[in-house]
């Protein structure tokens, strides 16, 4: 014990798993049934996790040999060496458990107003997934295989009847040395492959993970996972992530601001994304549960403006009348209504092929064998329009900057500082588990930088004992006193620059 000081982090640690009630969480009951109970406790396997995502070992045999020779972890594990299977099997078998870990320890940090969703920035980043781009079958790929293949068939069966006709001998073409049995043999495989992705209804199967797809980013492509989360503006706490098999972010807008909502609690919740968020029935959904969102429009119509054609915004909608009003002054009146099959009710507007035909614009409006101009408009285009003003105001771009400071900065020190590039399960379920205690950790390092590991303490104590309200003020009273120093020191070393 007096190789752990008071001011290690182990402490935390221990302090905090013994608080949690672990079969309330369903991984730990003592019914005497004749299945036999675990050979280590779950807490002293959450304890070993923890310690090894704070210090950035991942892996189960890495962390089997830290309890043999880390002094911190034979305290906190108070000398059992449990095998790495048992390690790596708690991880495996409880995703569910280390989600509502992650969302007990939102709940904590919210009841001592640490968190208070004012502002909430949502951003997604690309986690290697456990898996091997050589283990990937993508239709497009496997179909030019066969393509390929198919060639070199009949090219190798074409020179040999033309090798068996062929009456000078001394003229006579070369066979390939190629394997017709191997071509063919390679031909039934990437059929088997095809078949294989018919079954599952997809364009791309990974074998060694099937959740996980190819990805790309500007500099390369990989077999990633989507990870979402939502974090809070007043000290960067994580209050909801999620993980997706998407490389898009489309639809991700409303089901995170939902689930910041529902941990955060607060009905007047700002949200705040980038441009990849931005699609207008997500943002409805968004309002339709009375969270203020803030995205930027993606600009779509850059081609059309690189080319001097007239973009959308040229053409003006005039609510009273139901019409559109285009830039040579002329009326596009509604002709007809489309349900799509996502249930989007769409509006069509348009001119008469004759006024298009002769209008003195028209080679800034149409293409050559375009007849007349259409526009389409979308049932609750007014909320979007209002959603366009309102992004074009200061508090609109203020809140932007803002979500850049907030969202990158966890995600910057979660693969950067903790080297947490890449998942090491396999399959969607498993691996949101592994994203759960990776966000728990990141908010366990964020709390214990904040108030520090003996008020941390103190906090696990009231929180068990349900005595909040004295610890909240010890705990506002400290950061006060904190900031009071950092703004203090700021201003002094201002005077030397």
């Amino acid at each position: 014990d007096e190789y752990v000081d008071e001011n290690n982090p182990v402490r935390a640690i221990d302090s905090y798993v013994d608080s949690i009630d672990l079969v309330a969480l369903g991984i730990f009951t003592c019914n005497g049934g004749s299945e036999g109970q675990p050979a280590y406790h779950p807490a002293l396997l959450l304890k070993i996790y923890l310690y090894g995502y704070l210090n950035s070992i991942r892996s189960s045999r890495k962390l089997e040999r830290e309890l043999k020779r880390n002094v911190e972890m034979m305290w906190l594990c108070m000398g059992l060496t449990p095998g790495y299977k048992t390690i790596a099997n708690f991880r495996k078998d409880n995703p569910s458990v280390l989600k509502q870990l992650f969302r007990d320890f939102v709940i904590l940090c919210r009841s001592v107003d640490l968190i208070d969703g004012e502002v909430v920035a949502i951003d997604g980043a690309f986690l290697r997934a456990n898996a091997s781009k050589n283990q990937l079958i993508s239709e497009k790929m496997t179909r030019k295989d066969m393509e390929s293949v198919d060639e070199k068939i009949t090219e190798y069966l074409s020179s040999l009847e033309y090798s068996d006709t062929c009456e000078n001998k001394e003229i006579t073409p070369v066979v390939k040395k190629q394997s017709l049995n191997r071509l063919k043999k390679h031909k039934l495989k990437l059929s088997s492959n095809l078949q294989t992705l018919k079954e599952h209804n997809a364009t791309q199967y990974c074998r060694s993970d099937p959740d996980a797809t190819l990805m790309r980013k500007p500099a390369h492509h990989l077999m990633a996972y989507n990870t979402q989360i939502a974090v809070d503006g007043k000290y960067k706490f994580i209050v909801a992530t999620d993980i997706s098999s998407k490389g898009v972010d489309l639809d991700q807008l409303y089901p995170m601001a939902i689930q910041a909502k529902d941990a955060i609690g607060n009905e007047k919740m700002k949200v705040a994304a980038d441009a990849g968020y931005y699609n207008p029935k997500e943002i409805k959904k968004c309002v339709d549960e009375g969270i203020d969102v803030y995205v930027p429009i993606a600009d779509k119509q850059k081609k059309q403006k690189d080319k001097g054609k007239f973009t959308r915004d040229a053409f003006l909608y005039d609510e009273d009348k139901d019409c559109y009003h285009c830039p040579n002054h002329e009326i596009l009146k509604r002709r007809k209504t489309i349900y799509e099959k996502n249930g989007i009710k769409r509006f069509m507007y348009s001119n008469s092929n004759s006024t298009c035909k002769s209008c003195p614009l028209r080679s800034q409006c149409l293409p050559d064998i375009t007849p007349a101009k259409r526009l389409w408009r979308w049932e609750h285009e007014a909320l979007m329009d209002a959603h366009r003003t309102k992004m074009q105001t200061s508090k609109a771009r203020n809140m932007i900057k803002q979500r850049a400071a907030l969202a990158e900065h966890p995600f910057g020190t979660i693969k950067q500082k903790l080297g947490w590039s890449h998942f090491l399960m396999r399959g969607k379920t498993k691996v949101a588990g592994e994203n759960a205690l990776i966000m728990l950790t990141y908010n366990f390092r964020r709390l214990l930088n904040l108030i520090g590991i003996k008020l941390f303490q103190k906090l696990i104590k009231a929180s068990k004992s349900g005595n909040i309200e004295d610890i909240r003020q010890e705990i506002a009273e400290y950061i006060a006193v904190l900031d009071f120093f950092k703004a203090f020191f700021r201003q002094k070393m201002s005077l030397y620059i």
